[in-house]
């Protein structure tokens, strides 16, 4: 009765007054690695079902179209380049970064189970296990691609393998760092000032990201009623307009990343020959889809409209005053430094998720939608480290003064 009482850490604890030794980390990653991905993948599946099923209870196509519909969306997902066979050369390169994001969340959690359930020796053993739970995300993205590949649609293989990689490696290693803060001290290896640039810049991308989902918000709901009829004529029952709220929120973030993108001067394209910028819009067709009724009516618009250029300044200003209150700096020059490199990453940060808003999403004219990178680029660059630069300088003197 006293052995079953004993407190079982007192019992196991080895000799030398080690914990005794648990699961391997790289087994709990390497269940990761699959586990998170087919949840995912279930998930899009699922409501490929449901809307197949809600279009015309089932009449055309069978339930494995349906579920090939789900892979190739959640394989989009990954950047995987679709290839159509409905006309020569069609290639679908969009990513629904919604589903992008709920991939990479999803792998993030599975990579905290593991680091924290597991025994983790050492950041080498952390490695390994971020590096086996990339590569088995990409091995189930390669299959996925293969096994989906039909004559009218045909998944890249390549691009499938690498793009569920590239999540792996984001979402678990991040996880698994997360679930063993004693194994890798980042506060050590990375000095303070370049965390601070880091953290600063990732909260100004964070604040223009917001500021283009405001902006995209304002749009659709003073065209509202332009997108009540987009839904009208699609003769769309209660479960197609539910559905369509799923695929909307699917690719809200490529709506807010090109809002911020017309926020920063440039604009962007929703097909061959358009421009929405703040200097003049110019539409011809667009495809029938609610979201895109947030889209400003051709022609010049307002005087006042170029004045949300100030938007990215405003970002990097508030992400570089809330990063020096955090990180004071000693003197004026560490303060420019940190408030230009906080603007200056933050316009390099925002330029790639504002490349992967933009793609082909289908054939002739609607295979150029996003914005001109090199544009967004400068003005991104330019804005922010400008106003990164003058908050640091800002926020150094009022520091001092205080």
């Amino acid at each position: 009765m006293t052995d079953v009482l004993d407190p079982p850490t007192d019992r196991d604890r080895r000799a030398d007054g080690a914990p005794p030794p648990g699961r391997s980390v790289a087994l709990t990653a390497a269940v990761a690695g699959v586990v998170a991905p087919a949840l995912v993948l279930a998930g899009c599946m699922a409501l490929a079902l449901v809307a197949w099923y809600a279009s015309d209870a089932g009449g055309h196509g069978t339930t494995r179209d349906a579920l090939r519909v789900g892979t190739d969306a959640w394989l989009m997902a990954h950047a995987a380049h679709l290839h159509l066979a409905a006309g020569a050369g069609v290639t679908l390169t969009a990513v629904p970064l919604g589903v992008s994001a709920l991939s990479l969340v999803t792998a993030h959690r599975w990579g905290v189970w593991a680091s924290s359930t597991a025994t983790v020796p050492d950041a080498r053993s952390l490695g390994l296990a971020a590096l086996t739970s990339a590569g088995l995300y990409g091995v189930v993205a390669l299959l996925c691609a293969v096994l989906a590949s039909t004559p009218a649609a045909r998944p890249d293989p390549a691009w499938s393998f690498a793009g569920g990689a590239l999540v792996g490696l984001l979402g678990t290693g991040t996880g698994l760092l997360r679930g063993a803060p004693g194994v890798v001290d980042l506060r050590r290896l990375v000095p303070e000032p370049v965390r601070a640039v880091v953290v600063g810049a990732v909260h100004a991308t964070l604040l223009m990201l917001a500021a283009g989902a405001v902006l995209c918000a304002v749009g659709l709901l003073l065209h509202f009623g332009t997108a009540a009829n987009v839904l009208s004529r699609l003769h769309t029952d209660v479960a197609g307009g539910l559905l369509y709220t799923v695929v909307v929120a699917g690719v809200a973030p490529n709506a807010a990343l090109l809002s911020s993108s017309y926020l920063l001067g440039p604009g962007f394209a929703v097909g061959v020959g358009t421009a929405v910028s703040p200097a003049g819009v110019t539409l011809g067709a667009v495809p029938a889809f609610p979201l895109l009724a947030a889209l400003p009516a051709p022609g010049t618009p307002p005087a006042w409209v170029s004045g949300l250029v100030v938007a990215p300044v405003l970002a990097a200003v508030v992400a570089t005053v809330l990063t020096l209150r955090r990180h004071p700096a000693p003197g004026y020059d560490v303060g420019a430094l940190c408030g230009a490199g906080t603007g200056l990453l933050g316009g390099l940060l925002l330029t790639g998720a504002v490349a992967l808003a933009g793609g082909a999403v289908g054939p002739g004219r609607m295979a150029d939608v996003g914005a001109p990178l090199l544009d967004t680029l400068v003005a991104s660059t330019v804005s922010m480290g400008v106003g990164g630069l003058f908050a640091g300088v800002a926020a150094t003197w009022w520091a001092r003064r205080r």
